[in-house]
């Protein structure tokens, strides 16, 4: 269950985060994940509940952007978002192509709990 791991790495880096801004809580985690990751929706939560138990995030919502695959023709210069697994450009029929996006994992976006009450994202605080 590779759910488990993403959610480990996911938590860390937000637990990282919430060290550097002094957060008594995390609220809320925002990620990004692409289609390629093949990730079951329902194992990833299951592991965000386990991962985040006892932790700052113990109370925290998981918000998930699912990507698509996104694709560029090498031959026709063509971007494609693909709908199925064929990797091939639908306008030239060529297998010549570099995968654009859709296989990332990102941490978007936190909302912290600091001492001093405030709830906003940790981007918009300075």
């Amino acid at each position: 269950m590779h759910e488990l791991t993403i959610v480990d790495s996911l938590l860390a880096a937000a637990l990282d985060e919430a060290g550097r801004h002094g957060a008594t809580a995390i609220t809320r985690i925002k990620c990004r994940i692409g289609r390629l990751r093949q990730i079951d929706q329902q194992l990833l939560r299951e592991a965000f509940e386990v991962v985040r138990c006892g932790s700052l995030a113990r109370h925290a919502l998981l918000e998930v952007t699912y990507e698509s695959v996104r694709l560029a023709c090498r031959q026709c210069s063509q971007r494609i978002e693909l709908e199925e697994w064929r990797f091939e450009c639908p306008g030239c029929g060529s297998s010549d192509i570099e995968l654009t996006g859709g296989d990332q994992i990102e941490l978007t976006s936190l909302e912290l709990e600091v001492p001093d009450g405030d709830c906003r994202p940790a981007q918009e605080r300075v």
